[in-house]
Parts: C-alpha cells; structure tokens; sequence
C-alpha cells in the first residue's frame, strides 16, 4: 500500500507545482527536493511490500515512508487551504490589509519549518537502510511468510475431503462437460474467490470414477501464486512422465515441451493445474498439450477470470455459489462430527448458534470448516459457542490455517492502484449494496483514477472496477441491461481484510458509537456507521455518513482539508455555511437529504467536480452552482418540479453529466442551458414540447452526447398537449443510448434514430401502431425495453433477420398485446428475455423456439399457463427461468 501513498502523493506534488505555482513559490525549491526523494523511494517500495509481513525492520522502514508522504501532503494541502481562505478576504481591505500580511508570513513561516523537519525524516529515512540492515530491498524475492504459507497452501490430489456440501450439483455439471463435450482439448476453469471451495471441487471430479474411466491418464499439479517457468515445466513433466530431476534439469524449454508433448500424443487425458495466478502460466504450458480432438480436457482452478478467459474463450466458466445457511450449517456440524469422531450428538440449541456462525461466515466454507475446528475444541455448552459467535472474524484472522492470510494472498497480489480502491470498500457498512457510479465517482474524487492517455477517468475507473470482480475480490450484485455494473457488495470476510489493512495503513477508520478522540486523529478517511464523528480530524480526506439521523455535526472548519463529502440518506435542512472553507472538496453528495439550501459559500468550492442533489428540497437551484468551473457531475431533482435558470454566461466547460432538469416556459434553455455543450449524458423533464426549437438546438449542438433521457410530464386528458418533442438526433455519432418516456403520436422511422444507437427505451408512449416493425430495422440495436404504457395494440411481429444485433429485450406492462409472432431467423443474437405483467400474451406459432440463442429468460407476474408452455423446453437446458417483481 505505501507504493500507492508515494506515488499518489508524487503525482499530486507535481500537478501542484504547476497549478498552485504563486501560491508555493517561495517553498518550490525544497517541496521539487522531497518530490525527488520520493520518487527514489518509491522504486524500492513494491519489492518492499512484499517483504514487510515477514520482516518487522521492513514493516518499520516502509510505515515511516508512509508517514513522510502522508505529512508531505497534508503541509501542502494545510498551506494552500490557509492560502485560498485569506485570498477570499481580500488583499486590499482597508480594514484587513495589514493583518492579512501579518497572517500570511506566520503561516508561510509555520509550512517552512514543517517542510525543513520533513526533510530531515527523509535524510533518516534514507541512513537507515544501511544501520538497520536493509539495503538488499528492491533485488527481489517474498517473505518468509508468504513462502510458508504457499507451501501449506500446497495442494495434493490425495488428500480428498470426504465430505463435501453444496457441491453436487455443481460435480454434475462438471463431471458432464468433462465426459461429454466436445472433442477438441477443452479447458474447464474453476473461478472464485479464495476459500470457496475450487480446489475441493476439482479434487473430486479427478477422484469421481467416472472420469477415471473415460480417460487413459488423468495428473495433478499445484502451480501457486510465485510462477517460475522453467521449473514450473520441470515439475509438471516430472509429474505427469516420472523422468528423474538430474534429466529434467539438462533440457531447455522447448525440450521439456516436446516431452510432455509425446508422453500425452496418443493418450486422452485430464490435467488438473490448481491455483493459477498469471495467464502467462496457459501461455507457457499450452503448446505441450496436443489436442488429438479426442475429448482431452484440461481443469484449471483460479482466482481471476481474465486467466480463464486467456485459457479458453469458448468455454463457460464455472463460479461455485457460496453456501446457503442450510448447506453451511450441514458442513459446520460435520466438521464438528468428524473431530469428535461421531461419538456425541450435538445438542438441540447448537443449530440456532450455528447458524448464525455461518453467517457470520458469510457462506465461504474455508470460513465455516475453520469454525467447525474451533468449535469442536470447546466445550458444547451454550456459553461457550454464544462468545465464538460474538468473535467469529477474530478468531478467523487468529486461526493457525492463516484462513485471513490466504484471503490476504489476493490482496497482496493487486496492483498497487487498486490497493486504495479495494481499501475504500471498508467504509461502507456490511452487506451494503454500493452503486457502481456512486464508488467510480468517489475513486475519482480521491484522485485513485490514473488517466490513460486520452481515456476518459470514468472509463478507466469502470475498468478498476471490473478487474476487482475479475480476481474475486467483489461481488457483482446486479447488472445493467448492456452488461455493465450496476451494484455491487464485498463478502463480509473481505471487507474485515479491507478495513483491518485499511487501518494498519492510516487510510480509513469506521465510527460506530463510542470512540477515542485521539485514534481518529491521523486517520485519512472517516465512515460514520453509528454515532457522532469527532470534533477535530486535521489529517481527513473523506467523511461518508451512513447514520440517517440527522448529525449533531454542523460546523466543518475543523475537516479543513476534505476532498469528499458524502452524506447520502443522512437527513437534515440546513448545510453549514462553513462547506465553503472546504477548497479541496471534489465530492458534495447530498442525495436523500431533503436540504432545502445550499449556503451561498458554496460557491467557493473551486475543485467541486461532483455536486448530488437528488432527492433534495432545493428550490430555485442557487445561481452560483453554474459558476462552479470544474464541476463535471450534476444531478438534479427529477421528482420535484425544480427551477432552473442558469445565467446567460454559464459556461461549464467541463460538465458532462447533467441530471434532472426540469423544463417549463420560463426555462433559461435559449440564453443558458444551450451553452453547455460539452454533456456526454443529459436528462430532462417538464412540459418539454414549451422549449422543442431551444431543446432541439441544444441537443444538435452537444455532438459528444452519449446518452439522452427525455420525459414528458403527461397531465390527464391533455396527452398530445404533452408529446414527445420530435428532435434532430440522426446525425449524432456518438448517441448511443436513448431513453423516451412521454407520449408519441407515431414512432419515428428508423432513418430518425442514430445510427450507433445500441440501447432504447420506451414507456408512456401509448403507440398505436406495431413499433417492431420500424425498430427491428436498427442495425446497432443490442438493448430494447418496451415498458408501461408503451404500445397499446394488440400484436406484435418480429420478421426473419429483423433485429441483427439485439441482445437484451424487455417487456413490461403491455396490458393490451395478445399475440407475440416470432418467425424463424428473428432476434438470432437474443440472450436475455424479460416478460413482466403482460398477462394477455400469446408467443405464436411456436413459442419461443424460433429464438435458439436464450440463456436467461426473467418472468413476473405471468399466468401460470404462460409459465408451463415457456417450460416445455427448459429441460433441454435451453434457458434458466428466473421469477422477478415487477419494477
């Protein structure tokens, strides 16, 4: 972690440097030195990392590198706050002319010995390699630890757990694809998160006799996480052939290829290489198994699904679910039976404690087996397994099968820009759902985004995100419908990883009732759980509030240096008028507040990139919010009718989001909002037909407009008064996504639409007219919702050939369609389906049969005769039925 701290502080430093050059002029030269040693510092810190578990001189060497960045950072940060804060009073008040001065050379005083004194530490820093015995840091190698806990973590295909749970149908599944697919070599890979259980399973598909049967030769072989290639080769060829080490160790690389080549030729063969970390491990061993497409397959198990993707694209991954409480409570108790011999029955109320054990597990059963050793060590009494209970995760990162270290190995193993994105999961609470957007923001925020060339921080960030589902660190919760993150959650054994890191490390603290003062002090980012937060946090870069009574904080003078404001749900009225002191602010989230006004100090906010205002009370929207220059996120109430009139010099050059604005006659659209051109999404709503000509110009103007919402406020009987505003979009090239809620007279041609367009949505368009007909003639479509109130015929066709590209359809709340034709040839790239209450429909002539490509189909409150006819196929294992509420 402290390789990411230096760099991220060296990066800032340099960005400062050049945009606060007035402001540290006279301390330039000795900030450019520290800059320097950093980076010096910084080349030896990843090898360092690695080694600090096992070597306390280590761990020390590299916590006081941590501790001069951090310092250096807070200096500088300190002085250009104090800087902003006297500008903002004036030079020239006759008043306050003199004092100003006076101030101003006590505090460039007060950062000058500051500076000097982090001088000095780095001058020690740097003298103590060498008396404390390091010097050796940066020529590679691991720990001590962590070679020892890769040697017990050593698998073998002997030592086959008996008794296994929650598996069978999983072996079914498997034991099937190993047996009956394909003729080609097929890798099968085994995808999750340590301790779920990928091992365990592939040790019983090598033992089931089944496959003992249908294979002339079937190995094992561990690879672990430090990968040495010619030793690796070494190994697998003397496992899988029996030649003797002296031999193996006087051929090359290609030599050892050839030979594990021709022991294999003529056989059909199953390979078992557990515990992979690096795709360069398929790349370096593929070329010595030969594919005689006589059924071979290899099984791999691993932690990272881009490793399996690299092995073999066209096979499905398998991910092992973790355990349901039942299936968990199965595998604690035997676990107790098998230590006790099965010589005494457990007691009657030993299931009610045992399930909450496993809960507290979380389902892993790596967790629940090391729970069950420890209970079967104590005495059966209620007392006893009440106080295991109330320390599950203690006795977890207690136990000596190092069940918390071997969760470590996968954090150890990130790339030190996504150790702080990891760490920034233990501020949320446990089993919280987290909003992709909401975190992607944050990250921003915090400056953790690392800019790749001309890519945008979000998509680079988006990335971050999916490389951490990837290698099994977070859950995906829900998905949207083109396949991207909607929600997402962390297992609550990793996120006790996170946080104890996190701390360790002085990068995060959680209040929940009762604290020390003086233990949040250098903590850099606060999350209130439960509680009040503390009066004085000088070193805070972040407070997140998840307590949603109204805070008994106001006055934020003392979190002077705050980059991140979130207090989401947390209700109060009134902000202090203080948010304006805070000039490092990138973040103000204040959704679900139900504020009523921003203070005007609010305008003092420079660096403001993202402002949250949904769910607010705020009405008109203050003026000033259009002078914030670098705002680049805003989101405005879309449930309330919100006035919004920007100033005809509104120029927010770097604004690419803008939620909830709500149009009416008097809306500044012509003089305001037509100057910000610069969106990639934009959402509208309000009696949008008054201002059609100044939206219509606006819109054609934004050429970089990715995603557009637009709805209409329909009053009762007066639907055409408040139709769809029919706009200029065919020439946008970058439109992509389009989402129309309010009515349509008749759907536009498919000329009208954008030519990329790759998702649409209709609702409240009361269409009279089949809307597949047009539609199913956009070549880029791939998701399509047709949702309430959208289409009020009574058939639906989809032609043969219509709707090439479409991957994701939706229907909903079409209370009026019977008949749904599907001829041969349509949709013949459909993966998943959604039928929601539309309780009159018929699929005619044959059902979904035309469509061979379904692999999800989600129905909700559909007759049940609609239900057994869509089942007639479903043990063909042609889709997975899933049942949904309505949304």
């Amino acid at each position: 972690m402290a390789e990411f701290i230096v760099s991220f502080v060296v990066e800032k430093i340099a960005e400062q440097l050049v945009e606060e050059a007035g402001s540290l002029s006279r301390v330039r030269g000795r900030v450019e030195w520290i800059e320097g040693e950093l980076r010096r510092m910084q080349c030896f810190l990843k090898d360092a990392d690695a080694k600090q578990d096992g070597d306390e001189r280590v761990k020390n060497w590299v916590s006081d590198i941590r501790d001069v960045a951090y310092d250096t950072d807070d200096v500088i940060d300190t002085f250009l706050c104090k800087s902003a804060q006297q500008r903002k009073k004036g030079f020239f008040r006759l008043s306050g002319r003199y004092p100003f001065v006076f101030s101003d050379v006590v505090s460039q005083w007060k950062t000058s010995k500051k500076i000097n004194r982090i001088m000095r530490k780095i001058h020690e820093i740097t003298d103590s390699r060498s008396t404390y015995g390091i010097e050796n840091i940066g020529r590679g190698g691991r720990s001590f630890a962590t070679d020892r806990l890769q040697e017990k973590r050593r698998s073998s295909p002997h030592a086959c757990e008996e008794d296994v749970v929650g598996l069978v149908q999983d072996i079914r599944i498997l034991e099937s694809r190993l047996i009956h697919g394909e003729t080609r070599l097929c890798v099968i890979s085994i995808v999750g998160m340590a301790g779920i259980g990928k091992t365990t399973l592939a040790k019983k598909l090598y033992h089931c006799s089944n496959v003992k049967k249908n294979f002339d030769y079937c190995g094992w072989f561990y690879v672990s996480q430090e990968y040495r290639p010619k030793e690796t080769l070494q190994n697998l060829v003397k496992r899988v052939t029996g030649l003797p080490r002296a031999e193996l160790e006087k051929m090359d690389k290609e030599e050892l290829q050839e030979e594990l080549w021709k022991f294999l030729e003529e056989r059909k063969y199953v390979i078992v290489l557990d515990d992979i970390w690096k795709k360069e491990v398929w790349d370096d061993l593929k070329v010595a198994f030969p594919d005689r497409k006589n059924g071979s397959r290899i099984i791999v198990t691993t932690r990272f699904k881009d490793v399996a993707l690299n092995a073999d694209p066209r096979s499905p991954i398998h991910e092992p679910r973790l355990l349901s409480d039942e299936d968990g409570w199965e595998l604690l108790s035997n676990k107790v039976y098998l230590e006790w011999n099965a010589q005494t029955n457990l007691p009657p109320w030993s299931k009610e404690l045992g399930m909450q054990i496993v809960k507290r597990c979380g389902g892993l059963p790596l967790a629940i087996v090391v729970m069950g050793g420890l209970l079967s060590r104590r005495d059966t009494t209620f007392n006893e397994w009440l106080k295991v209970l109330q320390s599950v995760h203690w006795q977890l990162a207690q136990d000596p099968t190092e069940c918390a270290e071997i969760l470590a190995l996968s954090y150890s193993d990130l790339p030190y820009y996504l150790k702080s994105c990891f760490l920034y999961f233990g501020l949320f609470p446990e089993d919280y759902e987290i909003s992709a957007r909401r975190l992607m923001l944050l990250w921003v925020a915090e400056g953790f985004v690392q800019p790749r060339g001309q890519e945008p921080v979000e998509d680079v960030a988006e990335d971050y995100l999916e490389e951490l589902v990837g290698r099994s660190m977070i859950q995906v919760a829900t998905r949207k419908s083109d396949g991207r993150i909607k929600t997402c959650s962390i297992h609550d054994l990793l996120r006790e990883l996170s946080v104890s890191k996190g701390k360790e490390d002085r990068f995060l603290d959680i209040i929940h009732g009762e604290f020390t003062a003086n233990s949040l002090t250098r903590s850099r980012r606060l999350a209130i759980h439960f509680g009040v937060p503390p009066r004085n946090a000088p070193k805070a870069r972040s407070l997140l509030s998840f307590d949603i009574c109204e805070p008994s904080f106001q006055d934020l003078r003392k979190f002077k240096i705050l980059r991140v404001l979130d207090l989401e749900g947390v209700y109060f009225s009134k902000l202090h008028s203080s948010v304006g002191n805070l000039i490092h602010l990138r973040y103000l989230g204040l959704r679900g507040t139900w504020l009523k006004k921003l203070p005007p100090s609010t305008q003092f906010l420079s660096n403001l990139q993202t402002l949250d205002l949904r769910s607010t009370l705020l009405n008109p929207i203050p003026i000033f919010i259009w002078k914030l220059q670098k705002l680049r996120y805003l989101y405005l109430n879309g449930l309330e009718e919100m006035t919004v009139n920007p100033p005809t010099d509104a120029s927010l050059v770097n604004l690419q989001t803008l939620h909830g604005i709500f149009i009416n006659q008097t809306s500044c659209v012509a003089n305001g909002l037509v100057k910000l051109t610069n969106l990639i999404e934009l959402g509208l709503h309000g009696d949008l037909l008054l201002q059609e000509e100044a939206i219509g110009k606006w819109i054609f103007r934004s050429e970089r407009l990715q995603c557009l919402k637009l709805k209409t406020i329909a009053r009762l009987g007066e639907l055409s008064k408040n139709a769809m505003p029919k706009l200029n979009i065919s020439s946008h090239p970058h439109l992509i996504k389009l989402h129309l809620n309010g009515f349509i007279a008749k759907l536009f041609d498919a000329e009208y639409f954008p030519k990329n367009l790759t998702e649409l949505s209709l609702k409240g368009s009361f269409l009279m007219e089949d809307p597949m007909e047009k539609l199913e003639m956009l070549q880029s479509l791939r998701v399509l919702k047709l949702k309430h109130s959208s289409y009020f015929g009574k058939e639906m066709v989809c032609s043969s050939g219509g709707f090439p590209q479409l991957h994701f359809l939706k229907l909903s709340f079409l209370h009026t369609v019977e008949r749904w034709r599907i001829e041969d040839g349509a949709m013949g790239r459909l993966r998943q389906l959604e039928i929601i209450e539309c309780k009159r429909l018929k699929i005619v002539p044959r059902g979904l049969q035309p469509v061979t490509t379904i692999q999800k189909l989600k129905l909700g409150y559909m007759p049940s005769e609609f239900e057994m006819k869509v089942q007639e196929r479903q043990g063909e294992n042609w889709y997975r039925i899933e049942h949904v509420l309505p949304m």
